[in-house]
C-alpha cells in the first residue's frame, strides 16, 4: 500500500455470517427462511444490475436506495462481505468521491457476482 492508497483484493472471498441463517429459520421455518433466502437473492439480483443503470443515468438518489436495500437484504440473509462493499459504496457517495466510488462499485459487482454464487452452492449443499 502507498501513502493515501489502497489496494483492493481482486480475489476477495463471499463471506457469510451462518447465524443470521440459522436466526433466520428459527424466525420463519426453515420452508419460509428458504423462500425469503431465495427472494432476497432475487432482489439482491436485481439491485445489482440495476446500480449501474443509476451510476450511468447519474440518479444518486436512485443510487442510495438500490443500495441501501441491497445492504438491507445482504444483511437479512448474512451476505457479510455484499453488505460491507455496499456501506463502502454508500460512504463513497456521502463523500463525493467519484474515483473511490467507481472501485467500489466494481467490487461491490465481483463480490456480488461471487457471494450469490456462493449462496446458490450452499443450498445446493443442504439439498
Amino acid at each position: 500500500m502507498r501513502a493515501g492508497v489502497t489496494d483492493l483484493p481482486l480475489g476477495e472471498p463471499a463471506r457469510f455470517n451462518p447465524s443470521q441463517l440459522e436466526l433466520l429459520c428459527d424466525h420463519l421455518g426453515e420452508h419460509r427462511a428458504e423462500a425469503e433466502v431465495a427472494h432476497a437473492l432475487e432482489r439482491i439480483a436485481k439491485c445489482l444490475a440495476e446500480i449501474g443503470s443509476a451510476k450511468r443515468r447519474a440518479d444518486r438518489a436512485a443510487l442510495e436506495n438500490l443500495l441501501a436495500a441491497l445492504v438491507g437484504d445482504a444483511r437479512l440473509i448474512g451476505m457479510a462481505t455484499l453488505a460491507q462493499a455496499g456501506r463502502h459504496v454508500l460512504d463513497c457517495l456521502d463523500r463525493d468521491d467519484p474515483i473511490a466510488l467507481a472501485a467500489t462499485l466494481a467490487r461491490l459487482e465481483r463480490v456480488g457476482d461471487r457471494s450469490i454464487d456462493a449462496i446458490w452452492d450452499l443450498e445446493d449443499l443442504s439439498g
